[in-house]
């Protein structure tokens, strides 16, 4: 959640949080906390729902919130859930617990404002937990803030959306490609301008980066595919030891060419790993509030001991939205359709010194239909570019998807996806998940802006 709304407060009845203009919103959003009284827990009567979690506090200023995120996929022979993913939020195993979030607001008055976030993940064979966001602004009028600690940093429409707020279950290709596995989490400070005059907000961040401790081969499924077929096809011929010899032999010339052509790259030593700094500006079409225009550049050192830079611009309108009493809502009968295109130029060094460069690219677009207060359609293409220098590959994914709240109070959530994925070297490959997402605490249905 990033404090200060530009806008008008725009929400998702139906989602599980996406607000239009999320990722601009610079002030706190609109809470029914109940009573401030100096109590460590709040339980009056129609303000404390122990069921629900609704109206819960620490002390008047701390409001908590805890997200379950529950998937299962369905999948074609050999292919495992990780080598889908993009991320290490993505779904990892066949059947399992994608996330448990714990989310608080900070609220200490009009001036300071803040949040802590903190998540686990189930991995293939471990869970990992990690603090992704904690940190406070100061508001010094209705137009500026400062802050700092750690935090995701705004980059476009999707940087800064935690993943029980994603509209679909997985991270769109590009941002999971090119910004650090789509959370560019920033150890430092940011400074967040509303521009009224121009329905503008614009945000400035700098500072360290936090990496992810692990290491995931982004290039897709082409790669490994391609080593089992050259073992299955080996076996086949059934070479004897002579020809063995001879492969080894070849082997270690290709091996010790290799290292004099400078060794294997990693494809994460891409990212950003030491520090960044980013840019990033929104604004509402002067002749159609409707639609927003988002444009972000972020550059910092990456894991090769160079600079890595990204850029990205991406356009949003939504049609139909209702004014329920906080501002307009997408709701029943309302369409919103957003596109992003993102693009990352990369500094390489090898092991010897040798410096060349490489680029990669990727779109995201989505479509999102509300059939009631409850239910909503999406559907999602995704496409990254190859990049031969780091042998990442070509992938396009489309993804429709039907999400559906289950109570009135919408806090369960449940969504069917398909996913299509193609990959240059590999092929078509298949995928179905079910995820059911369970709330308590805050406001439940999507109200709900990170």
């Amino acid at each position: 959640m990033k404090k200060i709304i530009p806008f008008s407060h725009r929400s998702f009845c139906f989602l599980a949080a996406p607000v239009l203009f999320s990722t601009a919103s610079m002030a706190e959003d609109d809470h029914d906390h109940g009573s401030t009284d100096e109590e460590v827990f709040e339980y009056s009567v129609g303000e404390f729902n122990p069921i629900t979690g609704e109206g819960v506090n620490l002390g008047g200023f701390l409001y908590p919130e805890l997200f379950v995120d529950l998937t299962g996929g369905i999948f074609e022979p050999g292919t495992e859930p990780s080598d889908l993913a993009s991320s290490e939020h993505d779904p990892q195993r066949e059947a399992g617990v994608q996330a448990i979030e714990l989310h608080f607001d900070i609220d200490l008055g009009e001036k300071i404002t803040g949040a802590v976030d903190g998540a686990g993940f189930q991995l293939e064979d471990e869970w990992e937990a990690e603090l992704e966001e904690a940190y406070l602004h100061y508001h010094v009028n209705e137009n500026l803030a400062i802050g700092g600690g750690q935090f995701l940093n705004t980059f476009g429409f999707q940087a800064d959306t935690h993943l029980h707020a994603w509209n679909f279950v997985n991270q769109n290709l590009p941002n999971g490609r090119l910004l650090n596995e789509g959370e560019l989490i920033t150890q430092g400070g940011e400074l967040i301008a509303k521009i009224p005059d121009w329905n503008t907000v614009a945000t400035v961040g700098a500072g360290g980066v936090r990496t992810h401790a692990h290491a995931h081969d982004h290039g897709g499924m082409g790669e490994e595919h391609e080593e089992e077929e050259h073992g299955h096809h080996e076996e086949e011929l059934g070479h004897g030891e002579e020809d063995h010899d001879e492969e080894e032999h070849g082997h270690d010339e290709d091996e010790h060419h290799e290292e004099k052509e400078g060794g294997h790259l990693e494809a994460d030593d891409a990212n950003f790993v030491d520090w960044v700094s980013t840019f990033d500006i929104k604004t509402r079409l002067p002749f159609d509030e409707t639609a927003t225009l988002s444009a972000s550049v972020a550059t910092g050192e990456n894991g090769f001991g160079r600079d890595t830079t990204a850029y990205g611009f991406g356009i949003e309108k939504v049609w139909g939205a209702h004014d329920h009493g906080n501002g307009p809502e997408f709701c029943d009968g309302a369409f919103l359709a957003r596109s992003e295109f993102i693009g990352r130029h990369v500094g390489i060094e090898d092991e010897l010194g040798n410096r060349f460069d490489g680029d990669d690219y990727g779109v995201s677009t989505s479509v999102l239909y509300g059939l009631s207060e409850s239910a909503t359609v999406a559907l999602r293409y995704d496409w990254v570019s190859g990049m031969e220098e780091l042998e990442l590959e070509d992938r396009h994914r489309i993804s429709p998807a039907l999400t559906v709240y289950l109570d009135k109070a919408q806090r369960i959530r449940a969504r069917v996806q398909y996913d299509c994925n193609h990959f240059d070297s590999y092929g078509t490959v298949h995928a179905a998940w079910l995820q059911f997402q369970i709330q308590w605490g805050g406001h439940g249905g999507g109200n709900h802006n990170h």
